[in-house]
């Protein structure tokens, strides 16, 4: 009897570009192995977690150069594999799992960059601990590092995967393995009486169901599992094919919406952030936005053919995301749910350059908008890991701690596109630019409003930070390890700023 598996020839992997997903895979494994043996002890996390996303930091730039010499590289690749057969094909079909180009390889290059200062702030020396008061408090659950390090570890893995995914099992795979994870170091690290970890969990199921359902229409309407332009370009000459196939587009768009918690799905995101801790704060707000943004990126290209019917739902997300993130930002009066809120509008930014059809433009602006957070929420993990601090603490922080001060408005400023953050300037020009030339003032305009609202936003932050205080004030207590990381992102956002073409390409 033939099966599938006779069908199919050998799989070819290209270990090199397969890299920026096994180093952290493989890491988790050694991790935990080690952990099991030796429980609770530091040093496995320490040595073995940095090395693991070093490895694929430096796979990530390699191949990012590769890609722009050699084109798109491929891994785990099925010759004759039924399952990819593409309609109104002819000859033998071959296809790989993994795909990557410029975008994928600077989306995988982030996700291990920020899971390396996400990691270092875990376990680190003198890294955020969960809150002395409550860790041995009933209900409080502390693993250790070794397994903090393993979760993280994991959902860098999947955020890469979900870069390079060209495949339904896969990209479904990827989301989940970058998300679950996260709500297990929720349960761990946040506030004992309420982690948000069933916000995140609600959040996880109900996307998950929606891009199966969503993954299920793409099936039937281009007849492979295959999550690329070729898939949809037969099928969609069919006006009835091409409605199946749109409806399951928007249907995946919707599921990823929740992880980048784009209006009207970003509920969980101001109740998450501020009662799961400011270490899983900076992870939900870098390399889960990237897995989220990699997800979406392979359904756009995929739906190439029926832009026309989902570019309306793009545009109307980023709009509504873009306004009501940067509304309710002004009335936040706390750190973790003021950037919560401008993580909504900044995806909705993101998703604007989406809706104009220029993917470059989108990652360029998250890869800006995840340094600049990642400043942000570093400088919030180093004074209260926690979580518990409100913006009038920072009143007069310039006096009290002039380094997180400055790395602080870095940060701001760059969010807010404000000089000296020139980055965050060019990175909303070449998210108008497409939109303007396309003639989709309908979202430009609205984006403007937006960025006139989120320069109030961070100014009243700013102006908290430069504002003296009438009486003298301890000085906080800082941890090293997070203040490293915030020192040395801002180093690097500056060096973007100088040099924007590292992330924003050419034409910056």
């Amino acid at each position: 009897m033939t099966t599938l598996t006779s069908l199919a020839g050998a799989p070819r992997i290209d270990l090199l570009v397969a890299a920026p997903v096994l180093a952290p895979a493989i890491g988790a494994v050694l991790v935990l192995a080690l952990d099991a043996l030796w429980p609770r002890r530091r040093w496995p996390a320490v040595l073995l977690g940095p090395l693991a996303l070093v490895v694929a930091l430096a796979a990530s730039v390699v191949l990012r150069l590769r890609a722009g010499t050699e084109g798109g590289l491929a891994t785990v690749c099925l010759p004759k594999d039924p399952a990819l057969t593409v309609a109104g094909s002819t000859g033998d079909v071959t296809d790989c799992l993994l795909r990557l180009d410029g975008s994928a390889t600077l989306l995988q290059g982030l996700a291990a960059a920020a899971g390396l200062a996400v990691l270092w702030c875990l376990v680190g020396p003198v890294g955020a601990a969960p809150p002395v008061d409550d860790t041995h408090a009933p209900g409080r659950h502390d693993a250790g590092p070794g397994v903090d390090a393993a979760l993280l570890l994991t959902t860098v893995a999947g955020a890469a995967v979900v870069a390079a995914a060209r495949d339904l099992g896969t990209w479904l795979v990827g989301i989940e393995l970058a998300t679950l994870p996260i709500v297990a170091l929720a349960v761990l690290r946040g506030h004992r009486r309420d982690s948000g970890a069933m916000h995140l969990v609600t959040t996880s199921v109900t996307s998950f169901a929606i891009a199966v359902v969503g993954a299920g229409l793409w099936t039937i309407g281009t007849g492979t599992i295959r999550l690329d332009e070729a898939a949809a370009a037969t099928p969609a000459q069919d006006p009835a094919n091409a409605a199946v196939i749109a409806l399951g587009a928007t249907l995946l768009v919707a599921g990823v919406a929740f992880k980048l918690s784009l209006v009207p799905f970003h509920a969980w995101a101001p109740a998450t952030y501020p009662r799961s801790g400011a270490v899983v704060a900076l992870l939900l707000a870098t390399v889960s936005s990237v897995a989220a943004l990699g997800g979406l990126v392979a359904v756009v290209r995929a739906a190439a053919d029926v832009t026309d019917l989902l570019t309306p739902l793009l545009g109307v997300l980023a709009v509504l995301s873009m306004l009501v993130g940067a509304v309710l930002a002004l009335t936040a009066g706390d750190p973790l749910r003021l950037m919560a809120w401008s993580g909504v509008t900044q995806a909705g930014w993101v998703l604007a350059a989406l809706a104009g059809g220029d993917v470059d433009a989108a990652v360029g602006y998250l890869a800006v908008y995840v340094l600049a957070t990642a400043a942000v929420l570093a400088v919030i993990v180093s004074l209260a890991p926690d979580g518990r601090r409100s913006l009038e603490d920072d009143r007069g922080l310039v006096r009290r701690r002039p380094t997180h001060a400055i790395v602080l408005g870095i940060g701001l400023l760059t969010l807010a596109g404000l000089p000296p953050g020139v980055a965050g300037l060019l990175a909303k020009i070449a998210v108008l630019a497409p939109l303007a030339s396309s003639g989709t003032w309908w979202v430009a305009l609205p984006a403007v409003a937006a960025a006139v609202l989120g320069i109030a936003v961070y100014l009243r932050w700013l102006a908290l930070i430069v504002t003296p205080v009438r009486a003298p004030r301890e000085v906080e207590p800082a941890g090293r390890a997070a203040t490293l990381v915030a020192v040395l992102t801002a180093l690097v956002l500056v060096a973007a700023t100088l040099v924007p073409v590292l992330l924003l390409g050419a034409g910056t």
